[in-house]
């Protein structure tokens, strides 16, 4: 197999000159291999006809195998001028010869150090860009927590114009008024909750009497079902 990558060439043809002659050298051997394989049997039945015949289906085997071993080799040293004839004269493109997709390189000549030069330039070209990317991406989340911060500070402006209008619909007008409001609100709390039980009183009391009935009866039955398994 030929050393070069043929990259040119594999451009122009749409495949790999060397992957083409590997695969003409498979099929041969695969032809061979059933070639061999057809005159197998035809020799084996042949010596089946034969009345003295002394040769085994494994001896004719062994032979088969011999051979076509040999017949391998032969192909090699065959295939590896056929190679060269292929890769060299049929599937090579000359080192003069330009694809027509490649004519603009007759237009823009470079030299090897200006080729290096634009090397290093895209290459600080793609480092500006990435830098770029993060300061975006950096910009854009900054961008979201001061969203956040302009929600979150929405929030806290109504909710203390809900407290300023609470205040002015109860007459305050200053903090310690308005102190002195929350302060009176939190002392009714326990006086509303008080007369919240005292009316829901008789239902509580009701509720609590049909737990202790329920779990006493749950208790019993329990005592019951044991009981009846001990006898």
């Amino acid at each position: 197999m030929a050393d070069g990558l043929m990259m040119y060439e594999t451009q122009f043809f749409g495949f790999s000159p060397q992957t083409c002659v590997l695969r003409v050298h498979s099929g041969i051997q695969d032809s061979l291999l059933d070639v061999m394989l057809v005159v197998e049997r035809v020799i084996h039945k042949k010596l089946k006809e034969l009345p003295d015949n002394r040769v085994t289906p494994s001896q004719l085997r062994a032979c088969t195998e011999s051979f076509l071993q040999l017949m391998k080799e032969r192909l090699d040293l065959i295939f590896e001028r056929v190679e060269q004839g292929i890769l060299q004269h049929i599937f090579y493109i000359p080192e003069n010869i330009l694809l027509p997709e490649d004519s603009v390189q007759e237009q823009h000549v470079y030299t090897e150090k200006q080729y290096q030069e634009m090397q290093m330039e895209i290459a600080q070209l793609q480092q500006s860009y990435k830098c770029e990317m993060m300061a975006k991406h950096a910009l854009l989340n900054e961008l979201e927590e001061q969203k956040m911060t302009e929600i979150k500070l929405e929030q806290r402006v109504h909710w203390l114009n809900s407290l300023d209008n609470t205040w002015k619909n109860n007459a305050v007008s200053s903090i310690p008024e308005s102190l002195t409001f929350v302060t009176e609100l939190a002392q009714e709390i326990p006086a509303v909750l008080a007369k919240i039980e005292e009316k829901y009183k008789d239902e509580i009391e009701q509720k609590q009497a049909l737990g202790a009935r329920t779990k006493g009866e749950e208790s019993n039955w329990k005592q019951h079902k044991m009981k009846l398994g001990h006898e």
